[in-house]
C-alpha cells in the first residue's frame, strides 16, 4: 500500500525546549493512522507543523510524493491537506448549507464576491450537499449553524473539511466534547469515510481510536516511541508504559 503522506525527521523547538524530536511516519492510502499520546506529548505541535500553522525548522512533509514543508496553510489546502476546525471558521448565523458551499468555495481558490451567498451558486451547491449528505445533515442543511447540537457542529466541521476532497485529512481531537452516543456515531461516520480518504487522527477517546485505526503511533516527549497496528501497539511496553496503561480496550 503506497504512501499518501509521509513525515520526515520533524523537529520543532520552542525556545530551548524539543517539542517536536525528530518525527517520522506515514500515512498509506486508504487507511487510518491515529496519534496518541499523553497531555504535553507533542501531538497538537505535529499536527500543526503537518497542516503549516507552524513553520517545520527541520524535516520534511511530503503529500503525494511533493515536499510541502514550505507552503502555507492555504497552499497546503490546495495541495490536497484538509483539517478538521482550522482551515475554515464557521459562521453561526448561516445555513449549514452555507458554510459548507463556502468553504469548497474557499478550496478552490475562487473569489469571495459572492461571500454570504455561495450557496446559490449551483456547483458550489450540489458539492455542499454531497458533504452533507455523506455525514447525514442532509436534512439539516437549511437549519441555521448556530441551531446545532454540538455532535452536530462537529460534523459540520468535517463536512467543511472533506468538501474539497482533500487528498489527505487530519483529524484533531474530533470526538472532544462530546457524549458516548455522539462520540460512536461519528466513529461510525468516520469508518466510512476512511474508506475513500486517508485519515492522520489525533485522539484521546481510545475506544474509538482501536475501532478507527489501521495503525497506531504513540507519541511520548515529541518522540514516536511505538508504531504497529492496534494489536501490536496494545502488546508493546513502551507503548503502554507511555500512555495506554492497563485499562487499554
Amino acid at each position: 500500500m503506497s504512501t499518501i503522506l509521509a513525515l520526515e525527521g520533524l523537529v520543532k523547538n520552542f525556545g530551548s525546549l524539543r517539542v517536536t524530536d525528530d518525527v517520522s511516519l506515514e500515512l498509506r492510502r486508504d487507511e487510518c493512522h491515529a496519534l496518541i499520546g499523553p497531555n504535553g506529548a507533542g501531538k497538537s505541535t505535529l499536527i500543526n507543523l503537518v497542516s503549516g500553522n507552524l513553520g517545520v525548522e527541520s524535516g520534511k512533509v511530503v503529500l503525494d510524493g511533493a515536499d510541502i514543508s514550505h507552503y502555507s496553510m492555504p497552499q497546503r489546502a490546495h495541495a490536497g491537506l484538509g483539517r478538521t476546525f482550522q482551515i475554515t471558521s464557521i459562521i453561526p448565523s448561516f445555513s449549514v448549507l452555507e458554510n459548507v458551499a463556502l468553504a469548497a468555495q474557499a478550496k478552490a481558490g475562487s473569489s469571495l464576491h459572492f461571500f454570504g451567498r455561495a450557496a446559490e451558486e449551483q456547483e458550489l451547491n450540489e458539492k455542499a450537499r454531497s458533504a452533507l449528505t455523506m455525514l447525514g445533515l442532509a436534512d439539516r442543511q437549511d437549519v441555521r449553524s448556530a441551531d446545532l447540537s454540538h455532535g452536530e457542529h462537529r460534523l459540520l466541521e468535517l463536512a467543511m473539511a472533506i468538501v474539497g476532497e482533500p487528498k489527505a485529512l487530519l483529524l484533531d481531537e474530533p470526538m472532544a466534547g462530546m457524549g458516548k452516543g455522539e462520540s460512536e456515531t461519528l466513529t461510525d461516520t468516520l469508518l466510512t469515510l476512511k474508506k475513500t480518504m486517508p485519515m492522520l487522527l489525533v485522539e484521546h477517546d481510545m475506544e474509538a481510536v482501536f475501532k478507527l485505526a489501521d495503525r497506531i503511533s504513540v507519541l511520548a516527549y515529541g518522540r514516536v516511541v511505538a508504531t504497529g497496528t492496534p494489536d501490536e501497539v496494545r502488546a508493546d511496553e513502551q507503548a503502554r508504559a507511555a500512555y495506554l496503561g492497563s485499562d487499554t480496550p
